[in-house]
């Protein structure tokens, strides 16, 4: 391809430990006072899913000291923790021992809270905010700490720490135009040569449900692309990346110097811009290819200093054969809770709950269709219905444990009697046979009484990547 672009991205997700937060930043609808920690024990099921799923990373998100608060302290103490700090490392090591990379989003700490980190694992996001805007009716206002000389201390006392980090810049929250490209620019002279430094992110305001400036407009397009040029300017060899819902500038942002997607959360979502959804793969591919940009992934960590850590060998091993894998395969087979049939994040789905109907290699649920699914009035859409059997026999291929990763290479459904509506209808598939990377499924709609209503034949193809089945 001629003058073709790249650009990168990492298979990330959000994990949320707690809202609580001591700080009031005017642009910000995530934090609050209130919000319970999450348990160690809720956490390792999380991360297990993740891993599961084969993401390389985990960002752990909080407020900014939180331990500020009496019923944090209570937890704390009652999980058997004696700080904050403590509880961190606690979930980092979770995150470690399932293969991920851990990444925390905690806000400012100190130089004595950063030190403790220095052999967890982990590397640290640290959002830099480009003037004081401590006036009344200015962002920062009920803020404390937050602005740009302890976003610089914070840089320096991570270093001190050798802890991996990235920087984010946090732009159109009211400063000017000078205010902020001066700044990007001095940061850029302090840290630019830092081997921690792993990359950098530029997060345009954007207004958000609940935030004392959910008035208040998004920064115009035409200053973004500045700033990306700035940061390109000041940062010429890190990876610059843009938030994901800024999706379909991206082709834009890439003349302007971006080079990077930064963290994906593709398996959970953005809990700080919940009002966006976050594209996949295969969608940021194809706008992407359009344009000519290839996408590719990376890992979390991008500098020697960072990745020859000894508490990271093993899990940087692991990380970079899925990602070679998923690069080198042409299909990337993702699973981010969206499926029609059975994602429970997909708001218009049917939220069937498939990974508790399988049984070894047989599936088994019940599903009884409103009047939102037919075709002619009271009998079911027959399309409908062949989905749901495809679904069924996939997952009798996949199995209970899930060790075969297949996708639908072809299936055939005989109706036999209409399928009638607001009647439970129960869907039965069981795998069949195998030849070489081909599986054979069948399965069948049934009534109560017995009466079977459609049946269904299918061919699965298994994914095998260089010889080694996903």
């Amino acid at each position: 391809m001629n003058n073709c672009a790249s650009i990168s991205y990492i298979s990330s997700s959000y994990i949320e430990l707690t809202r609580t937060c001591h700080q009031s930043c005017g642009y910000c609808g995530f934090f609050r006072s209130d919000d319970s920690l999450l348990s160690i024990a809720e956490i390792k099921v999380r991360v297990a899913d993740l891993a599961r799923r084969n993401a390389t990373e985990v960002i752990f998100i909080s407020g900014e000291r939180p331990q500020e608060f009496p019923h944090i302290q209570i937890a704390l103490h009652n999980s058997g923790y004696g700080s904050f700090a403590d509880y961190l490392i606690a979930v980092c090591q979770t995150a470690i021992e399932a293969n991920l990379l851990p990444v925390l989003e905690v806000g400012y700490l100190d130089p004595y809270t950063w030190e403790k980190f220095s052999a967890a694992g982990c590397s640290a996001r640290i959002n830099l905010v480009p003037a004081a805007l401590s006036e009344p009716g200015q962002a920062l206002e009920n803020s404390r700490g937050r602005n740009p000389s302890m976003g610089k201390a914070c840089i320096e006392a991570a270093h001190a720490a050798q802890l991996p980090y990235s920087a984010g810049f946090v732009i159109g929250i009211g400063e000017s135009e000078e205010e902020r490209l001066s700044f990007i620019e001095e940061t850029g002279r302090f840290c630019t040569a830092d081997p921690l430094l792993q990359d950098v992110r530029l997060i345009p305001f954007q207004p958000v449900p609940g935030s004392a400036m959910s008035g208040r407009p998004p920064l115009p397009f035409a200053a973004v692309e500045k700033a990306v040029a700035a940061l390109r300017r000041a940062f010429p060899v890190h990876h610059i990346s843009v938030p994901p819902w800024l999706f379909y500038r991206f082709p834009e942002l890439v003349e302007a110097g971006l080079n990077d997607l930064g963290s994906v959360p593709i398996f959970s979502g953005d809990p700080t811009h919940p009002n966006f959804d976050i594209p996949c793969y295969e969608t940021l591919k194809a706008r992407l290819e359009t344009h000519n940009i290839l996408l590719y992934e990376r890992g979390t960590l991008s500098t020697t200093a960072a990745i020859n850590r000894p508490e990271v060998i093993n899990t940087i091993a692991h990380t970079r054969s899925l990602i070679e894998r998923r690069n080198l395969s042409g299909l990337n087979l993702v699973d981010n809770d969206h499926c029609f049939v059975c994602g429970p994040r997909n708001h218009s789905g049917l939220h069937i709950p498939m990974n508790k109907s399988v049984e070894g290699h047989t599936c088994t649920f019940t599903w009884t269709p409103g009047p939102a699914y037919q075709g002619y009035a009271g009998i079911v859409h027959g399309g409908v219905l062949s989905t749901l059997l495809d679904e069924s026999m996939a997952y009798a291929v996949m199995g209970a444990e899930k060790q075969t990763l297949a996708v639908t290479a072809d299936i055939r459904v005989r109706f036999l009697r209409p399928a009638p509506v607001g009647v439970p209808l129960k869907f039965v598939a069981t795998l069949v046979g195998q030849r070489k990377n081909l599986h054979f499924a069948r399965g069948s709609v049934i009534l109560p009484d017995g009466s079977v209503l459609a049946e269904s034949e299918g061919r699965f193809a298994e994914i095998i990547i260089h010889g080694a089945s996903k």
